[in-house]
C-alpha cells in the first residue's frame, strides 16, 4: 500500500530520523527486546475497536505505531480511504503540535519480512509507503481480500484488530478509492487543509475519537526478574559460602586448641609418672 508519492516528497523535506536502538546488551540476559506487545482501544464514530501490536513483528513499526496513538496523534483524525473488501487507511493527523508533527513526518527503516505472517488477513495491520524505509505515520487495516500484500518491503505486520472488526467493516465505503481509481478524497489537501477539508467535502467518512495505550511488558519483565532472582541467588549463595567458611572456623580452632590441651595434659601426666618411678626406685 502505497502513501502519495508527490505529498510524500513535499513531507518528508524536514522529516528528521527518529529511530532508536531497542538492543539489550546486558550480557547473558534473556532477549527481551522484542517481548513487548501493546492494547490500542480507541472510540470512533461508527463503534469501538481494539487492536493489538507485537513488537517481535515488526520492531521499527511497533514502536513508531505504538509511540503515535501512545501521543494522540491519531485522535479525530479519518479514516480517509476505505476500499470495500480491500482495506482502510488511515494516518494523516490534525495535530498543531509541531514537535509531534515533524516525529509522525520522520521515516523509519523497513523491517525483516515475516514470512509466517502472511498472507494478509482481514483485520491485520501495517503501515503504507511509497519506497524503502518511508514508514512515517499513515497505516492500514486490511479487509477480506487484501490477501495481496505484504510483497512491498514497507508491508510489514505489526498488528491486528482484536475486537470492533465489524465496526470496521462498516466504516462509510460510498467515496470509494482516492483519485483517479474512485471519489474519495486527496492527501494533499488533508495534509494542507486537515479536518475542514474533509468536513466539508467528505463528511460520511467515520474518524477516530480517542484512543487509548496500555503496554504489556509481561514476558519482558518476568525474563529480567528471572535474571535479577538469579544473580540474587548467585550473590546469597556466594555470601552463605563465605559464612560457612566462618561458622566452620570456629569449632576447628576450638578443637584444634582443646586437643593441644589434652596432648599438654597426656604428656604432662606421663612425665610425672616417670618422675614417681624414678623417685620410688632411689628410695
Amino acid at each position: 500500500m502505497e502513501d502519495d508519492p508527490e505529498v510524500k516528497e513535499v513531507m518528508m523535506g524536514d522529516a528528521v530520523d527518529d529511530v532508536t536502538d531497542a538492543h539489550n546488551n546486558f550480557r547473558g540476559a534473556p532477549k527481551i527486546e522484542n517481548e513487548e506487545e501493546a492494547i490500542v482501544q480507541c472510540s470512533t464514530s461508527a463503534g469501538p475497536i481494539t487492536m493489538h501490536f507485537y513488537r517481535s513483528w515488526s520492531p521499527n513499526g511497533y514502536d513508531r505505531a505504538t509511540t503515535l496513538f501512545e501521543k494522540g496523534y491519531y485522535d479525530h483524525s479519518h479514516f480517509f480511504r476505505v476500499v470495500e473488501h480491500f482495506l482502510v487507511q488511515f494516518g494523516i493527523g490534525y495535530t498543531t503540535d509541531k514537535e509531534l508533527k515533524a516525529f509522525a513526518q520522520s521515516t523509519i527503516p523497513d523491517d525483516p519480512k515475516q514470512p509466517q505472517l502472511l498472507p494478509f488477513t482481514e483485520g491485520m495491520m501495517s503501515f503504507a509507503g511509497s519506497g524503502p524505509n518511508s514508514r512515517s505515520s499513515q497505516m492500514f487495516i486490511a479487509y477480506d481480500r487484501a490477501g495481496g500484500l505484504g510483497q512491498s518491503p514497507w508491508e510489514t505486520p505489526f498488528g491486528k484488530v482484536t475486537s470492533g472488526l465489524e465496526n470496521v467493516k462498516n466504516f462509510y465505503k460510498g467515496y470509494g478509492d482516492m483519485p483517479p481509481w474512485g471519489k474519495g478524497p486527496e492527501q494533499g489537501p488533508i495534509h494542507n487543509r486537515g479536518a475542514s477539508y474533509i468536513l466539508s467535502e467528505f463528511p460520511l467518512l467515520d474518524k477516530f475519537e480517542t484512543c487509548s495505550v496500555q503496554r504489556l511488558k509481561q514476558s519482558g519483565e518476568a525474563n529480567a526478574n528471572v535474571v535479577k532472582n538469579l544473580v540474587q541467588i548467585k550473590k546469597a549463595h556466594v555470601v552463605n559460602k563465605e559464612e560457612t567458611k566462618d561458622d566452620l572456623s570456629f569449632p576447628i580452632k576450638t578443637l584444634l586448641l582443646l586437643m593441644s590441651v589434652v596432648v599438654s595434659i597426656v604428656l604432662g601426666l606421663g612425665y610425672l609418672r616417670k618422675k614417681r618411678r624414678k623417685f620410688n626406685k632411689t628410695t
